[in-house]
């Protein structure tokens, strides 16, 4: 499975070194960098991140600055990423007490690196037990207002007409268009499946499949889902082989 790791750091020559150690791994991982919190905010609302490597000081020149700290704190506020392991980058002499009884950090990288101490550390994070992978939210923004919808719950999914509708067992979003693959990478969990160009279903949600019509029945929707006419082959493959 893919891992996405997101790097927040300030100064790029230690943000690129790390990328370039990671990189080297023997592992499918995807890297994405910020360098700052408005930055890393984005691609977390974008992104499923599988670990997070924060670097606790953002503004060197402000001599009280703990930014990482503080987007820690509002990360682990999220239920999609209260266990998520989270690595801090670090020259303080004994940040210990606070991030790992109140953020639950998994581990340190202290500057300047190791590699090979950082290879390991990440090798371990990344095979930190966690909690089923689709219990969890995934979060859309529309006109500035951030909506959640747990993993769960959805049914099934319409990326059509430049826009998005997410259907629920209790609500339906309409929210601005993203990309199949935009959102498979967002729900990152195998319960899910790309049925057409424009459609992802819930396979829990799933109550009859006509092949031949190339349509699906889906639980609490009365209106049937299509099947693409490229996408059958591989749909089908899925539903009996995952």
């Amino acid at each position: 499975m893919l891992q996405r790791i997101l790097i927040i750091e300030d100064q790029k020559p230690h943000s690129d070194a790390l990328c370039s150690i990671i990189e080297k791994m023997p592992i499918d991982i995807q890297i994405y960098c910020a360098s700052n919190i408005a930055e890393a905010s984005q691609l977390v609302l974008k992104f499923h991140i599988h670990l997070f490597i924060i670097d606790i000081v953002l503004d060197p020149l402000n001599p009280g600055d703990v930014a990482g700290l503080d987007f820690a704190r509002k990360i682990r506020e999220i239920t999609e990423y209260k266990f998520t392991p989270l690595i801090f980058l670090t020259s303080l002499e004994d940040p210990e007490l606070y991030s790992y009884t109140q953020l639950r950090c998994f581990s340190y990288i202290e500057k300047p690196f190791e590699e090979e101490h950082i290879r390991d550390i990440i090798r371990e994070a990344l095979e930190f037990p966690l909690k089923d992978g689709d219990d969890k939210y995934v979060y859309f923004r529309k006109e500035g207002v951030v909506y959640s919808a747990y993993t769960k719950d959805i049914i099934y999914i319409e990326c059509a007409r430049r826009q998005m509708k997410i259907y629920c067992r209790h609500d339906e979003y309409q929210v601005p268009y993203s990309t199949c693959e935009e959102i498979m990478d967002k729900l990152d969990s195998d319960f899910f499946i790309q049925c057409s160009r424009y459609c992802i279903v819930n396979k829990r949600y799933i109550e009859r499949i006509d092949y031949s019509n190339r349509i699906i029945k889906m639980r609490y929707i009365d209106t049937p889902v299509q099947i693409g006419i490229v996408m059958k082959k591989l749909f089908k493959h899925r539903m009996e082989n995952e």
